[in-house]
């Protein structure tokens, strides 16, 4: 596995990279990098939109302070 595909990966894994995917070709781990980010991607979006949704159940005149708290 090339350092350039290293680079690319530690960030998306959050770590060092598992040494199985050193089977995988450049193009099937730059392919594999980008799936990874569209999840996270993903996540995130879920995420914040499930903590909006949470949120609606807090009466308004608390909800920017909550924000506040949850997000600093």
């Amino acid at each position: 596995m090339t350092q350039a595909i290293r680079r690319i990966l530690k960030p998306e894994l959050g770590g060092s990279v598992p040494s199985g995917l050193e089977a995988l070709t450049e193009d099937e781990l730059t392919a594999f990098a980008g799936v990874v980010r569209g999840a996270r991607r993903r996540q995130s979006q879920e995420l914040e939109a499930a903590v909006e949704q949470a949120l609606d159940i807090v009466p308004r005149l608390l909800r920017g302070t909550i924000r506040r708290i949850l997000f600093g």
